[in-house]
């Protein structure tokens, strides 16, 4: 990797190494070429054990990203909210302002508890964790924890093994038997699909399990439809099959709690017939699904985010970890059960993103922060959104709206205008990751990275590490000591300095420069929990977590149903992933890209309401209405529909998330700080509409 000059304006090409800072499972490597002080071309690194040089289309309009002329280069203050009416200003202005209300605040509260900070995955950097270092130099302020993403998953996995990890996403090659159990890697994990394609050379067979069929179900051997919601009883029905025909692992009793309770639980509990009513999976396929599961080792399963967004996630992902255990495939190097990891990133130091709270921060449900907002003494009155865009992504849009109404002052740093910078007083203007110094860790595969920037930045975007130093010293001359945070220093150490006594000896190194070299993998097993040594208070996995009891949920995986759909909105409403985007994070618009979105369903679904291909409609709930353009599918199941999330530049258009009532999962509270946000608990009734 360059040093720090490798933003110099040499005529001859330069090449400088990046980590993508995107919510994905792939965290991939690239190589950015500069000519003149400005980039010409990126790609991926070659070098990347995981990515090998291949990039998603997430990533291929960068470049347009990083010089767009829609891109916010200047500070910018609006005249009325929702206004539209936006005005240069200087840095100086815009840290005065927010500098100025932060001390009125806290002199007439006697307390910082009024200025509120919501940010989550809009950028994964370490340095973007400089903004909650500051504010804890301020004293107490309000935060949002939790995540809307994948919280009931996380703490099903915790209640089973005792920590959130998975394999190495490289022992998938040395499985038999591969269950892709709701994700769809073929668009939203594209370095994944070579080693199950190398698998599948081995002689390995791979089955798609999900609502709808994906792209990687036309990739693999076959397809199993699983009615929404139901993936928890499915999977009980087939630990039962396994149960029955005594493919349990002859030395489950030595590395496991409570396997008894679960089998009299299944024995007494679980009809196949039901089971088979209920999923939608006949009574053959389940005996051949569990037969096969129960005999083939190595097996794994790669259990998606998707299964766990449902107000019975959490119970859904446990039952499939019990499927791993049962059969002897967790700690089995190729099977086990994959979700996702926290393991790589044990950080340090003031830039850590576990060392940034303050012991007395008032932490809000990131999925209820309006209304917990509103509901606050001392009140909310100033809010800081970064790295997200909650007014368009979260549930309870109407409570953002309410919320915006009683805040005095609201800020937004963004690359880009969103739905939520609408409603902001202030917009700053960030660097992208091709502008500043950066560490990365995957939360799916093994490597960490340093991420250096290539061109200077554009316009007057600062990072957020800057933003921090230089608000820290407008506070500090205007009153003295108000702020404990930094107020210059460099980028470069400061991220290196993130890389602490555990992470060092993990990564195996004596020093944090030697990840300037490039990205390097931690030293752990490929296998997760290999040895059968878990982290649980028992040391076993955990088929009857007291955990569990003590958070007031079922001590065993047991079956709850999904929420059922209201007879006024009947239709279930399933956002996935689109390939070009990831939630409101899309750049690269097409010609058509301000068309309707397709609503998929089952042609026979379309027929009960008189609709056909290519007709318009309109879904509606209490939340509000969304055009649509009918497109029937026979991979659909009834009853269903699929609208896959691709965004809109028109911010005064409706937007999916309307029809998002804020549902909540039934776990996360005690992995995450909150429970997670149901997204597949939504409902909707359709009309068709010529307009």
């Amino acid at each position: 990797m360059n040093s720090d000059d490798c933003r110099g304006d040499s005529g001859m090409d330069t090449l400088h190494h990046h980590i993508c800072p995107r919510n994905c499972y792939d965290t991939c490597s690239i190589i950015s070429t500069t000519r003149h002080g400005r980039l010409v071309s990126i790609e991926g690194n070659p070098a990347h054990p995981y990515t090998r040089g291949k990039l998603c289309p997430k990533v291929m309009d960068e470049i347009h990203k990083v010089y767009s002329p829609q891109r916010i280069r200047y500070p910018l203050r609006q005249r009325k909210r929702f206004s539209g009416q936006w005005e240069r200003i200087t840095w100086d202005e815009a840290l005065e302002t927010i500098s100025r209300k932060i001390l009125d605040l806290k002199d007439k509260y006697g307390t910082t508890l009024p200025l509120a900070h919501n940010k989550y995955s809009g950028n994964f950097g370490i340095l973007h964790n400089a903004l909650e270092a500051f504010l804890t130099g301020l004293g107490p302020t309000t935060r949002a924890v939790g995540s809307p993403c994948w919280s009931a998953g996380v703490e099903a996995q915790v209640f089973d093994f005792g920590a959130f990890f998975c394999s190495d996403p490289l022992d998938m090659e040395k499985a038999k038997l591969i269950w892709i159990w709701g994700a769809n890697p073929a668009w939203n994990a594209a370095h994944q699909m070579p080693i199950i394609f190398r698998a599948m050379d081995q002689g390995a067979k791979v089955i798609c399990l999900d609502t709808h069929f994906s792209a990687t179900a036309a990739r693999v051997h076959q397809f199993v439809r699983v009615n929404p919601g139901t993936d928890g009883l499915l999977a009980l029905g087939l630990a039962k099959i396994i149960v029955d025909h005594q493919l349990t692992d002859p030395e489950l009793p030595d590395y496991s709690l409570g396997y008894n309770e679960f089998i009299d639980y299944l024995k007494a509990e679980i009809d196949l017939q039901k089971c088979s009513a209920v999923t939608g999976v006949s009574l053959e396929t389940m005996k051949e699904l569990a037969l096969e599961y129960g005999a083939v080792k190595p097996a794994c399963i790669w259990a998606g985010f998707g299964l766990q967004r449902y107000t019975n996630g959490g119970q859904n992902l446990r039952a499939i970890d019990a499927l791993g255990a049962l059969t002897g495939n967790i700690g089995r190097p190729g099977g086990g059960v994959q979700y996702g990891h926290f393991e790589t990133w044990r950080f340090a130091g003031p830039l850590a993103h576990s060392q940034c709270g303050h012991a007395q921060d008032r932490e809000l449900d990131i999925n209820q922060f309006p209304q917990l907002a509103l509901a606050a003494d001392p009140p909310v009155k100033m809010l800081w959104i970064a790295s997200r865009n909650p007014f368009q992504q979260d549930g309870n849009h109407a409570g953002w709206q309410k919320l915006s109404e009683a805040l005095e002052l609201i800020v937004v740093s963004d690359l880009f205008h969103t739905r939520s910078s609408a409603a902001a007083d202030l917009f700053l203007p960030v660097t992208t990751h091709y502008e500043h110094w950066d560490l990365h860790a995957s939360y799916w595969h093994y490597y960490i990275g340093i991420n250096e920037p290539a061109v200077e930045s554009v316009g007057e975007a600062r990072s957020d590490l800057q933003i921090a130093w230089d608000l820290s010293k407008r506070l500090n001359q205007s009153s003295p000591g108000s702020s404990a945070f930094p107020t210059e220093g460099s980028e470069k150490e400061w991220v290196l300095g993130a890389i602490g006594p555990e992470m060092l000896a993990i990564l195996g190194i004596d020093s944090a420069e030697e990840l300037l070299k490039g990205p390097r993998r931690v030293n752990y097993p490929g296998t997760a929990w290999q040895g059968r040594q878990f982290q649980t208070p028992s040391g076993k996995y955990e088929f009857y977590a007291e955990k569990a009891q003590e958070w007031g949920l079922p001590p065993l995986p047991v079956y709850r149903p999904p929420r059922q759909a209201p007879p006024e909105t009947p239709l279930r409403l399933l956002t996935p992933h689109h390939l070009s985007g990831l939630n409101s994070q899309v750049y690269l618009y097409s010609e058509e890209s301000d068309s309707l979105l397709k609503a998929r369903l089952h042609p026979k679904t379309a027929e009960g309401y008189g609709l056909n291909r290519g007709d318009k409609a309109i879904l509606w709930n209490r939340g509000g209405s969304f055009p649509v353009i009918i497109e029937p599918d026979l991979g659909i199941g009834e009853g269903v529909i699929v609208i896959y999330q691709e965004n809109r530049p028109n911010l005064k258009s409706p937007h999916l998330n309307l029809l998002n009532l804020g549902e909540l999962t039934d776990m996360g509270k005690y992995a995450t700080g909150a429970y997670g946000l149901a997204l597949n608990e939504t409902f909707v009734g359709i009309r068709k509409t010529t307009s």
